[in-house]
């Protein structure tokens, strides 16, 4: 999306999470006569240019939530080198979500005294500082939680797949995923822990960064009650970043949560 990352930030994070990370399937809305259903495919990567392929963020252990609330995994999967892909047939009317299994990670990092380049580690702050030099210093850590997900609708929307989980950052349509479209505006709400998260940093990128001189990036924020809304300006794919930080009351494992969420999203012709 190539927005600027704050330098605390990278520092906690593993190379490919310094990339966008993105599940885009070959359709958003399709249609299927009763009972027949349709085959989907969708590529998953991680890059920093929207929906360029480049790192093979993997399909393996992408989950599938059904309109009837049920997870399923798809019918097979492939990880290439910049790349991976993932089939998978919908049978039953609705709205389907896709999205990475998401696993909190630790990540923490120290100095060492003369030495500027802080040491990273890939563990909570209590097993680094049992690891780390005696004369290390400065430790911190962050609690890290992402998300990366969209949605699918066969012939009637639906909206069980939405049922947020209560746990980190979460997003939930106001405006129906299947009803985005260009020059309307739409509504999303954020939430942090099962609550309206205000103050989440919202960025928002259409599709063919790679054609045009400017991002053209949408910022926004969400309001007290989780709230963002904006208008796609034209039809299209778009890829929405979402990340939201709080300092953790119990500092013993990690100082902060720092919670993202990657979600991609069609919006249709007028």
């Amino acid at each position: 999306m190539k927005r600027l990352i704050p330098l605390t930030a990278l520092l906690f994070q593993p190379l490919t999470q310094a990339h966008d990370r993105w599940i885009l399937p070959t359709h958003f809305n399709v249609s299927a006569e009763d009972g027949k259903g349709v085959w989907i495919s969708a590529d998953v990567s991680a890059s920093n240019q929207v929906f360029e392929v480049d790192k093979p963020f993997g399909a393996e252990d992408v989950l599938i939530i059904t309109p009837e609330g049920n997870t399923d995994r798809p019918s097979s999967s492939y990880r290439g080198s910049r790349r991976s892909v993932f089939d998978y047939q919908l049978t039953d009317e609705g709205t389907y979500r896709l999205e990475k299994e998401a696993k909190p990670r630790y990540f923490s990092r120290y100095k060492i005294k003369g030495q500027d380049k802080p040491v990273r580690s890939n563990l909570d702050k209590a097993a680094t500082h049992a690891a780390m030099p005696k004369d290390a210093v400065e430790l911190e850590g962050a609690l890290y939680f992402s998300r990366v997900e969209s949605y699918v609708t066969l012939n009637k929307p639906s909206d069980k797949a939405f049922t947020p989980k209560g746990e980190y950052l979460e997003l939930v349509p106001v405006t129906h995923p299947a009803d985005f479209v260009e020059g309307e505006p739409l509504s999303l709400k954020l939430l942090f822990n099962g609550n309206p998260a205000q103050g989440v940093k919202v960025n928002v990128v259409a599709d063919g960064t790679r054609y045009r001189n400017q991002i053209e990036e949408m910022s926004l924020v969400s309001d007290k009650d989780g709230l963002v809304q904006f208008t796609p300006a034209k039809a299209g794919r778009f890829l929405l970043h979402a990340e939201y930080e709080e300092a953790m009351k119990d500092t013993r494992l990690a100082d902060k949560t720092v919670s993202e969420i990657f979600l991609t999203f069609e919006a249709s012709l007028q």
